[in-house]
């Protein structure tokens, strides 16, 4: 039997994954900072639970990659999946940001997501087998104001991710990037977008419930990387995204997409 970790597993996209590899039968590791989440995923899976291990921690703190491949190694839970979900956003001028929760984000979404490719894909590069999903964003393919942090985080997931992936294709190791465009999570909320009061075609999106699904978005990432696709590129506005990112100089885009 598969078995999957999934970050950022308790809820959005992270909590869509759970769902898609509990129904295919694979064995699943849910990891969330919020224990509330977990036991929900719990009691929700019900027969489905028996393959499912919940594990509450703080991926944003400095050691939590070694930690959490201790704890596979003492536990007999070398994953054959890795996906790399959880991560946040934040919203607002970079200058005006909280200097201390914009370097815990980039703690999250690039040094431990990078540590945890390198540990567990060294692993599977040792066994000659296995996969890894990384969710990147369009927000890395197209700069914006108000989301200059997040935006440079996750332009990094994206490069580093199509790179890890020629580095371990030799070795039967897929490297897969889900790029979604704005989805319907708790994204707003952490991020600090639903309650910014300025004009914001992003606040109005979520606000108005009209972000894309995080259940089409998993679906999207689960398929390309079944299908050992470098890239999974889904969800509204990702088309977009590309486009804009291949004709338009990445040096103007801040300033043609206003009000982001």
């Amino acid at each position: 039997m598969r078995k999957v970790i999934v970050t950022g597993a308790g809820s959005g996209i992270g909590r869509e994954f759970t769902k898609l590899y509990l129904g295919d039968g694979s064995q699943v590791l849910a990891v969330s900072l919020l224990q509330d989440e977990l036991d929900e995923l719990t009691r929700e899976f019900g027969s489905a639970a028996a393959h499912l291990q919940t594990l509450q921690m703080d991926l944003s703190k400095p050691d939590a990659a070694a930690t959490l491949l201790r704890w596979c190694d003492e536990n007999d839970w070398i994953p054959d999946i890795l996906i790399n979900n959880a991560g946040f956003a934040c919203f607002g001028d970079a200058v005006d940001l909280s200097p201390e929760r914009v370097t815990n984000m980039l703690q999250l979404n690039v040094i431990t997501l990078t540590e945890m490719s390198m540990l567990f894909g060294r692993l599977m590069k040792e066994r000659r087998r296995g996969a890894i999903l990384n969710v990147g964003s369009t927000a890395g393919m197209v700069p914006s104001t108000r989301m200059a942090s997040y935006g440079g985080s996750k332009s990094y997931v994206n490069t580093f991710t199509y790179a890890l992936a020629a580095e371990l294709k030799p070795y039967g190791v897929t490297v897969t990037c889900l790029t979604p465009g704005a989805t319907q999570t708790k994204f707003a909320q952490a991020g600090g977008i639903d309650t910014f009061s300025d004009k914001s075609m992003l606040h109005n999106m979520f606000d108005k419930n009209k972000a894309g699904s995080p259940v089409e978005v998993a679906r999207g990432g689960y398929e390309a990387l079944a299908a050992g696709k470098t890239q999974a590129l889904v969800g509204k506005g990702s088309k977009l995204a590309a486009v804009l990112s291949r004709v338009v100089s990445q040096k103007r885009l801040p300033a043609l997409i206003r009000n982001p």
